[in-house]
């Protein structure tokens, strides 16, 4: 979006580049062809863009799936500076220990919402086993999947 269809990078927009490259972890990386890159490394790739893009509110689709730990780690301290910026982060996450460690409120679903609110209230009991019931009789005419009328 800053350089235009045609437009060319300029040295303050490559050096915020590669400072977002060095907050990923990626720092010297810039040269490599992206098909060169692993999966990991790849993800790291797209949280740089994050960076770079400098939205308030930010999307993420299993952010952390198939990645090693320590990946997951270094990602997981970018959201958590996301959150301390004061940024919406809204992320899919069905991994409920990531959910807890990276998630200070929660929107259970499972067809229907479930529970809304902090993470740690949300991801009771009650509400994980009445959403295990859900997905687990997915089909429409079971009865957990029932809309009620309420």
């Amino acid at each position: 979006a800053r350089t235009g269809m045609f437009g060319g990078v300029s040295k303050d927009l490559r050096h915020r580049a590669e400072e977002a490259l060095e907050a990923v972890g990626l720092g010297g990386f810039e040269a490599r062809p992206i098909g060169s890159l692993s999966a990991g490394q790849f993800q790291r790739v797209l949280f740089a863009r994050l960076l770079l893009q400098d939205g308030r509110v930010i999307m993420l689709d299993e952010p952390f799936t198939a990645l090693d730990a320590k990946t997951t780690r270094d990602l997981v301290d970018v959201v958590r500076r996301w959150h301390g910026e004061g940024r919406t982060v809204i992320t899919v996450l069905h991994d409920l220990d990531q959910v807890r460690e990276v998630c200070p409120d929660t929107l259970l679903l499972a067809r229907d919402p479930i529970g809304w609110g902090p993470t740690g209230d949300v991801l009771c009991a009650e509400n994980l086993l009445r959403a295990r019931a859900m997905a687990e009789a997915w089909a429409d005419r079971g009865e957990a999947c029932r809309r009620s009328a309420a």
